[in-house]
């Protein structure tokens, strides 16, 4: 049994290897296709450059940001309160704000008093959105917008 098994299974090899081909292309009349091989993918490796390599003038700073002082109102309402979003991801379509709220810098409510913060900035946060809320039913938020081209590093917020 262990014999008609191997045979069997040498028939069967000899079949696919004369049904798949093989043999000389030489008399085939079939139109046949050059295959060329992929050429080689040449990879580029880059140096590392080191800090002490870099090149600048004595009056660089290699400083990419900035601070900003922020002087928040008194809240005007000791009835209502209110709570402001300092944000630096935002955009107006159709005269409506969309803000990225992810992107905020501060998030606190206005009080009796002035507050004063510092908010550390880098240089691709050139304008901010203040967004005020006051607490209550259907209520409208208030926007004011600073850049610092305009209004340089310090910011005092009123409403």
């Amino acid at each position: 049994m262990k014999n008609n098994l191997i045979t069997l299974i040498m028939l069967n090899i000899t079949i696919l290897i004369t049904g798949c081909g093989g043999g000389d292309e030489k008399g085939n009349n079939s139109s046949t296709e050059s295959v060329e091989s992929p050429s080689p993918i040449e990879i580029s490796t880059q140096n590392t450059i080191a800090t002490s390599d870099l090149m600048s003038t004595p009056d660089f700073d290699f400083i990419s940001d900035a601070n900003l002082e922020v002087t928040l109102p008194i809240s005007p309402s000791t009835a209502v309160s209110y709570f402001i979003n300092i944000c630096t991801d935002f955009s107006d379509e159709n005269n409506k704000v969309k803000i990225n709220y992810d992107s905020c810098k501060l998030r606190t409510l206005l009080t009796t008093q002035e507050q004063l913060f510092n908010l550390s900035l880098s240089t691709a946060e050139f304008r901010l959105l203040a967004q005020i809320w006051p607490i209550e039913n259907s209520a409208k938020p208030i926007n004011i917008y600073w850049d610092i081209s305009k209004s340089g590093k310090r910011w005092k917020i009123t409403i």
